[in-house]
């Protein structure tokens, strides 16, 4: 069967037929894509539209015979009205848009892969996709959170960590899981210690993602870091309306991103200063 692309401009209706509770105020929805396409790329997203309340950029957590899996956290009025929504209901989307994570070929490596709230959406989709590389590499996941009730997949990634599959390293702010503290202690002693060659991922709060891009520019071993500023505000999804340009490069983040690798980041002058809000004003992060 021929597979297609997701309509750009006019949404698809899906159909939910599962709906998790994953942790405090995020849920996991699979939603059955009605026709046959072609898969996303982790770090990828959609943009969903609730029917009658708004239309947003939401990340991709997996993608298998057409069943689309998407994490989404509680943030406004077009999240909130999509966590009310239930099995059986039905919501539009359209994609799959933008840049992905890009692991490095022909060369051993370790992958590093760092995510806080909903960033854990893209990681857990990379996770699965670096699990099914012939060549076994070292595969470590830092996550972080507020407290337990926050941590997004702890369950699916404490599994593959006892399977001895990947090492989850796991903190929380309040020491309610794992160490307390933040992900950077965790990721600093690891590359501290690693002669191995190492490509960090991330996904999350652009605070902490601007805090780690400077603790892996001191390290040598460290050869790349890509990082997703999905959480910037992003309207059309295909580089129409401009609205997520970043300074001063004019990269758009849903066409040109949102996974920017090292070298992008280091020409990226907002990156963790500020963002634009949808009327253009900048906004301290």
């Amino acid at each position: 069967m021929t597979k297609n692309t997701l309509p750009n401009t006019k949404p698809i209706m899906c159909k939910i037929i599962e709906k998790i509770e994953n942790c405090e105020d995020t849920f996991v929805f699979l939603l059955d894509l009605p026709v046959n396409v072609q898969g996303a790329k982790p770090g990828q997203f959609i943009m969903l539209w609730v029917p009658g309340i708004d239309e947003f950029p939401v990340g991709v957590a997996g993608f298998d015979n057409n069943i689309l899996e998407i994490g989404v956290a509680k943030m406004g009025p077009g999240t909130e009205a999509l966590l009310k929504m239930d099995v059986g209901e039905f919501l539009g989307i359209r994609g799959f848009y933008g840049k992905s994570f890009q692991p490095p070929k022909n060369m051993k490596v370790n992958h590093l892969l760092i995510g806080g709230g909903f960033g854990m959406t893209p990681i857990k989709m990379l996770t699965t996709s670096l699990l099914k590389k012939e060549e076994k590499e070292e595969i470590h996941i830092f996550e972080g959170a507020r407290n337990k009730s926050r941590l997004m997949y702890l369950e699916w990634f404490q599994k593959l960590h006892d399977e001895n599959k990947l090492v989850f390293h796991v903190c929380t702010d309040d020491g309610s899981y794992g160490y307390q503290g933040f992900p950077t202690l965790d990721l600093e002693m690891f590359l501290q210690e690693t002669k191995t060659p190492s490509v960090l991922y991330v996904a999350g709060p652009e605070r902490m993602m601007k805090a780690i891009f400077e603790i892996g520019k001191k390290y040598e071993n460290v050869i790349d870091m890509q990082m997703s500023l999905a959480d910037r505000y992003m309207r059309c999804g295909f580089g129409v309306c401009s609205y997520c340009a970043v300074d001063p490069t004019g990269w758009r983040i849903c066409v040109d991103g949102p996974v920017f690798n090292m070298k992008q980041l280091e020409q990226i002058s907002d990156f963790g200063t500020y963002r634009r809000l949808d009327t253009g004003e900048k906004q301290r992060i």
